[in-house]
């Protein structure tokens, strides 16, 4: 009897150790069966995006489904002249059993165009959208959040055209030494190292990852990549802010 008890308990032990007898626990499960949509276009680069509110849609018929529960809650904090939002996200199973991720993002309070409320609000969307990417294994490091850095270049541009198509009126005493320059000068085109070390001077002044996002996927692929990823790393650890 006792020989036959051995025998069973080691053909149970092999089926317990079986990867395929390995049973899954809620939070693996979720993971497994999210499907978070892109459902936010950028209209410059031409791409989707998902945000924050595209995830809590995706994982609420799941939390249903599995008897869970998810809480997001925001802390502030400062840090030097920093200020953060922590985003925390807790998971909660039917047994209780907890699994807690937070994320960081800064907060430039004196951000052009936002009020105070807008500026953190945005914070607080970019923390809990990246706490929620870490819960659930969401990977967005391919995607760029907004299309404000484009908005704000064009325009500065258009401001900038505008100024240049009205000139100041010529007096005739220098009307013929503007025109002598205007058919002996030209303007040359801005290389490759001109952006770059332009881009280097704007990245330690950007109020916040908008700039970096862009001018990462400007310098991709070409020689000047890994200096402005260092420099976009050191402005984001300088900043706490969570790359995108």
């Amino acid at each position: 009897m006792a020989k036959t008890w051995l025998i069973w308990a080691l053909i149970w032990g092999k089926k317990m150790n079986n990867p395929e007898h390995i049973q899954l626990n809620t939070l693996q499960k979720v993971q497994l069966e999210l499907k978070a949509p892109k459902s936010k276009k950028n209209t410059f680069g031409n791409y989707m995006y998902r945000n924050c509110e595209d995830i809590l849609e995706a994982v609420k018929p799941l939390l249903q489904k599995h008897n869970a529960t998810l809480i997001v809650t925001d802390d502030v904090q400062e840090v030097g002249s920093v200020v953060i939002v922590s985003a925390k996200a807790v998971f909660t199973d039917a047994n209780g059993k907890e699994t807690i991720v937070t994320a960081h993002a800064g907060v430039d309070i004196h951000k052009k165009g936002m009020d105070v409320a807008q500026t953190f609000g945005a914070s607080s969307s970019y923390a809990r959208k990246y706490a929620l990417n870490g819960l659930f294994l969401i990977d967005d490091t391919k995607d760029y959040d907004s299309d404000e850095y484009q908005h704000q270049i064009n325009n500065s541009n258009k401001s900038s055209n505008s100024k240049q198509t009205n000139p100041q009126p010529l007096t005739n005493s220098n009307k013929n030494q503007v025109q002598t320059q205007q058919k002996t000068a030209t303007k040359p085109k801005r290389s490759m190292n001109e952006a770059y070390n332009d881009a280097l001077k704007a990245i330690p002044n950007a109020p916040d990852t908008t700039i970096l996002n862009v001018a990462m996927k400007h310098f991709k692929g070409t020689t000047f990549e890994a200096g402005i990823l260092k420099a976009c790393q050191a402005k984001c650890d300088l900043e706490g802010w969570v790359p995108a």
